[in-house]
């Protein structure tokens, strides 16, 4: 996940180079977009903001948006700080109550929503309050063109961002441990073909135990989250772990876990094309590397 005309880019300010003072404050020449918008061909992450007069961070966050920010023409921002969230194809409540600081309790009570917890794209949910930003060190600032070529024509590649700097373990973190002791196929952050990893792949077997990497609450466990298979979340405070395209689920959600219990068991399901551990530490709602917070082999 350009400008309308490439020339009406030429005297605005770079989205990459100043995306610091733009997640700042938002600019002075801008309108009030209304609580949703519609992308039309051209938008670009960035320039929405600009031209709604909100923090490109926070209107990103808002709609569950990551690197590299693709939209497609007639997709639905919400803009942030309203109370009413229009669900979009992929979404699932639990991760859009956490971007919104509430429960996936509190936001099914007051939306009439019982388990197993079903939504559908184009569903109003009302919320409590106004989007949690992203951190700014995890996100990676919006490429300034995506825009998609004209028929028969071929796309130009967008310019890419500088890569951030490493970051260093947050303090407070828990103590993480392996969830699986297999080797490391896939690192955290860039991949090649353009796509990003917001975790580690370990290999595994069929079968092979699935450990909760620190003690917590599960608060999902399930396959409606595309790509991820059957997959479980673990809260720990402030902090999530992710367990992917497991073939067996061994906890269910409310259950507490203790570090190194077996909540599932290794598999392929999902977009998974062997058999793995996808497994994902996040503080809040943003990704961090998981090799910085687990201990040396």
């Amino acid at each position: 996940m350009a400008c309308a005309a490439l020339a009406a880019c030429a005297s605005r300010p770079d989205p990459i180079r100043d995306s610091g003072a733009r997640a700042s404050a938002a600019p002075a020449s801008s309108r009030d977009c209304g609580p949703r918008y519609t992308v039309r061909r051209g938008d670009t992450l960035s320039g929405i903001a600009e031209r709604c007069g909100v923090r490109w961070l926070d209107l990103a966050s808002e709609n569950n948006l990551s690197a590299p920010y693709t939209l497609r023409d007639g997709q639905v921002l919400n803009m942030p700080g309203r109370h009413v969230y229009v669900v979009q194809r992929g979404d699932n409540l639990y991760r859009i109550a956490v971007n919104h600081g509430m429960t996936q309790h509190e936001l099914a009570s007051i939306n009439g929503i019982q388990p197993p917890y079903t939504i559908h794209p184009g569903q109003e949910l009302r919320l409590t309050g106004p989007a949690r930003p992203v951190q700014q060190a995890a996100a990676t600032p919006p490429p300034a063109q995506q825009q998609r070529p004209a028929s028969g024509g071929q796309q130009q590649p967008a310019a890419s961002p500088p890569a951030p700097a490493p970051s260093q373990p947050a303090a407070g973190a828990p103590s993480f441990r392996w969830p699986h002791n297999g080797e490391v196929i896939a690192s955290f952050g860039s991949q090649p073909g353009g796509r990003r990893n917001d975790g580690i792949k370990i290999a595994a077997n069929v079968g092979d135990p699935v450990r909760a990497a620190a003690p917590g609450e599960v608060v999902y466990a399930g396959n409606e989250l595309q790509g991820y298979g059957e997959l479980i979340l673990i809260r720990h405070g402030d902090w999530v772990t992710a367990y992917a395209h497991n073939s067996v689920l061994r906890v269910s959600v409310g259950q507490q876990v203790e570090a190194g219990a077996v909540i599932a068991e290794a598999g392929s399901s999902g977009a998974a094309n062997r058999v793995q551990v996808h497994f994902e530490i996040r503080r809040g709602v943003s990704p961090v590397d998981p090799l910085q917070y687990l201990p040396g082999r």
